[in-house]
Order: C-alpha cells, then structure tokens, then sequence
C-alpha cells in the first residue's frame, strides 16, 4: 500500500532536510503566519478560478480572463470512436496542461469541491469573478454546474458513460486552446468512469435541490441510470487504443467506484437496496483513498457524513475505526518524516497524495477531534505552500517562489502562468527527459523542475486544484 511505501525515506532525505531547516529557520518560523494569511478568501478564489479559466467550449472574455480569454473551443462534434456517429459534448473543464476532458479525474475534482462545500460552505462566496457570480449561489456551486452539464452529455442511452473526449495526440505545447482543431474523438464505455459518474451525480442532486429542482433530478435520473448499466455489466476497463497517446486513466478493478456510487446513492435516495450493495462492496484500508484510481475514501466520506444517518451499524463502525487507524498511521508517518510529511515515496502527483492524506486527516479530526490530525495537517499545508526543501511554493502566482513556467498551455501560449494551479511536485521516477537530464541523482524530495518541459513534475490538474481547494476551505475554518 502506499501507506507501507511511506517508509522509503531515506538518509538523504534526511541529510537535505536538516540542511534546508537550519538554514532557513527565519522563514520556517514566520511560515504560520503567512499561512494563516493565505488560508482565507484570497487564496480559496484564485484556486477556485482556475476551474473557470479551465473552461472548454465556451468563450472567455478579456474582461475576466485576461491573457488567458480565447473563443470558444473544441465546439464541434466529436466522432465516437470507431463510429460514424457523431455527437455534442461540448463544455466542461480541459483536464489539466493539455485540453482533453477525462470523466475520471473529473468526477475527482467535483467530489472534492461537493465535499468542500459541503464541510465549509461559508468558505465559498459568490465573488469569484465567474460569469455566474452575482447569481446568488456559491460560485463553487455554479464551476461544478459547468462540468456536470458535460458530464451529462457523456452518458449513452443505456446509462454507459463514456472515458474520455480527445484528440488523438497532443497539441504543440503553446497551443491556444482554440488552435487544437484536430478530429475530436469520444471513447469507449468503461465501469471506472460509470462507477465515479453516478457517485458525483447523486451527491450533486441534493445539493442542488434547493438551487434548481429540475437540475436536480436530472442528475439523480442520470445516477440512477448509470448504477444499473453497472448492476448489469461486468468490469469494462479502458485501454488507449493503438495511436491514441491523450490521457488513459486505466483502471482495472472497479469495485470502489461501484462502492463510491452505492453509499452515494444510499445517501441521495435512502433505498435499503443501494446500502446493501455498498455494505458488501466496502473495503477495509482505503480510507485514504481520494485519488482519480482508487476511490474508496470518498465512498467512506460520502456515507459517514453525508446527511442521512448509516443505518447499517456495522459498516459505519468499520468506516469510523478506518479512518482513524488511517489518520494515526499518517501522522506517525509526518512525525518520523525529516520533511515533516506523510510521504516518503514521491509519486507523479505527489503532491496530490499529500494533500488527499491531508484530506483524511481532517475527516478523522471531525469524527475524534484531535490536535495531532491537525498539527499534521498544518504541516502538510506548509510543504505546499513553501516549507519544503526546494523552497518552493507550489502554487502558482501566490509568491515569488511560485512556478514560473509550468506544463499548462494556456501559459505557455500567454507567456506567463496562469494563477492559482497547484502543481505536481517532485516526481522520484524522473518520468519526462527534462526530469532525466537535469534531475538525475537528486534526492527524490528534489526531483522537481520548473521547466514546461517537465510534464512529470510542473504540470497542472483540475483533480490537484480541488483536493487543494477542499484543504484550504477546512483549514480557513479550522484556523479563523
């Protein structure tokens, strides 16, 4: 597990830590203050406006969008693959530094921002300079709209719901997103992204009740649909086929998002029959699973603290003993860490995992308060926000250390980074040629590079900036 892989770090971890401490013990000190400054509106908003920046199929005016306005794009049908069909799928969020629309990091990225909302809603205001602000509703509310009226689009008649809509291949790095005019194509049907839709969808439909009644039940019709397609097929995974090189998000076991989408519903409609499924379906051990691939942590999350009542005891006690045992393993981690964190093995997107154990540590602290989950979760904070041993802020456009030049497009094309992105971090397994020219023999707290030539390590994701987003808004409240 990764929790095992945690033990990884290493003397020189070690060695470069308590050189990085004793020589920047000024700034370290002073970092709870600057992080109690930067943990209110005015980091939450320009994080929570790269969704809008992100935004597909839609103009974006100067007025809002800066260097970053351009027409709308990719507003033609797209080809279902193999097919002489075509369909509109229009909208939604582009995924991260390239412009395809993945369902699976997407359903992520809005799990985090319901749950957010959810935990904290007066952390959101309707002041994020979004089209829709001004409207009444958190802006928060309004983004996720946007992406679930896509994700809509991706669904069959049979409540299958397609991967993913791309090109075949990327664009040239500082391409503007209207200048992607390749043949756009929609792939296969696969139970991951089947299993994550009709999560989202019904956790989206109570929260939208009050909001748009008709939207509402629209997207719990749509849940439901999609949770039969699953009672009916057996694992569909998805493969990129033969000259596709866009994002694949494989995943080849499904049984957590089957689980995610069972507690979720039991949760929207409070039938017998979805927490039956969910009961048999759970796991123990994932508690901290918030990832794009495993997504048992949000299965627990939904179910533990969603507003109705677990009305199986037994799955309940095993959600609420996982999550604890979860959270006190990462704070053993964080404690023995040099770095103070609970990662000892620097993924792709570590700082993903990072924060999706932050994640769990504050759901652990709303079961059993505890200024030990928190004092870890602080910590994990300050990593990302510059106390670690490069010095860097991972967050662009918040400070001087900030990424100058990450894997984004829309920067490259601009010529300056776009705002508020949180980027990947160091990545051990040096996985782009920039990382394996330049970062070769580095320790593995250092193998990161702020280069748009280092996919691996300085690229952005929606599914980054909302478990960001979702820290920030508890750790605004937790702090005030």
């Amino acid at each position: 597990t990764r929790l095992e892989a945690h033990s990884m770090e290493s003397i020189t971890n070690q060695e470069i830590a308590n050189v990085y401490f004793n020589t920047h013990a000024s700034r370290t000190l002073s970092l709870a203050n600057i992080q109690r400054g930067l943990m209110t509106q005015s980091l939450i908003k320009p994080v929570g406006r790269m969704f809008y920046l992100q935004r597909c199929g839609v103009a974006l005016d100067s007025a809002r969008a800066g260097v970053f306005s351009h027409p709308a794009c990719h507003t033609a049908p797209a080809r279902v693959f193999r097919t002489d069909s075509f369909l509109q799928v229009s909208g939604g969020w582009h995924d991260a530094g390239d412009y395809g629309r993945y369902v699976v990091p997407a359903c992520k990225a809005v799990a985090d921002l319901l749950l957010a909302f959810r935990a904290a809603p007066e952390a959101f205001g309707d002041d994020w300079d979004i089209p829709e602000s001004g409207n009444g509703v958190a802006d928060v509310l309004d983004e996720v709209r946007f992406e679930l009226e896509w994700l809509l689009k991706m669904q069959r008649d049979d409540g299958g719901v397609y991967h993913k809509v791309t090109c075949a291949y990327f664009p040239d790095i500082a391409a503007n997103p209207q200048e992607e005019t390749a043949d756009q194509f929609i792939f296969p049907v696969s139970t991951a992204a089947t299993g994550d839709f009709a999560a989202i969808l019904a956790m989206a439909a109570p929260l939208y009740e009050s909001i748009d009644r008709t939207f509402s039940k629209k997207c719990l019709r749509a849940s439901i649909n999609a949770y039969e397609f699953l009672k009916h097929n057996k694992p569909l995974p998805f493969h990129n086929p033969s000259g596709v090189v866009t994002g694949e998000y494989g995943d080849e076991c499904d049984a957590d998002e089957r689980y995610f989408a069972a507690c979720a519903l039991y949760q929207a409609t409070g039938q017998a029959y979805y927490l039956t499924d969910a009961s048999a379906l759970y796991q123990s051990g994932r508690a901290a699973d918030f990832g794009w691939a495993d997504v048992g942590g949000y299965g627990n999350a939904v179910m533990y603290f969603g507003p109705r009542n677990c009305e199986d005891d037994i799955l309940a006690g095993r959600i609420r003993a996982d999550l604890l045992a979860t959270a006190d393993h990462i704070c053993e981690h964080t404690e023995r860490s040099p770095l103070g964190i609970s990662i000892g093995a620097f993924l792709w997107g570590s700082n993903m995992y990072l924060l999706n154990d932050t994640m769990a540590l504050l759901m652990a602290n709303d079961i059993q308060p505890s200024e030990r989950y928190l004092a870890a979760a602080r910590s994990h904070l300050d990593y990302i926000l510059g106390n670690n041993p490069l010095g860097v802020n991972f967050i662009t456009g918040v400070s001087e250390n900030s990424p100058k030049h990450p894997h984004h497009r829309p920067s490259a094309a601009a010529g300056a980074a776009m705002p508020g992105m949180l980027v990947g971090g160091p990545d051990e397994g040096l996985h782009d040629l920039a990382a394996k020219t330049l970062l070769a023999g580095k320790p593995a707290a250092e193998r990161y590079l702020d280069s748009v030539e280092s996919y691996s390590t300085n690229e952005t994701a929606i599914y980054w900036n909302s478990v960001l987003i979702y820290v920030l808004a508890r750790m605004s409240k937790l702090d005030a």
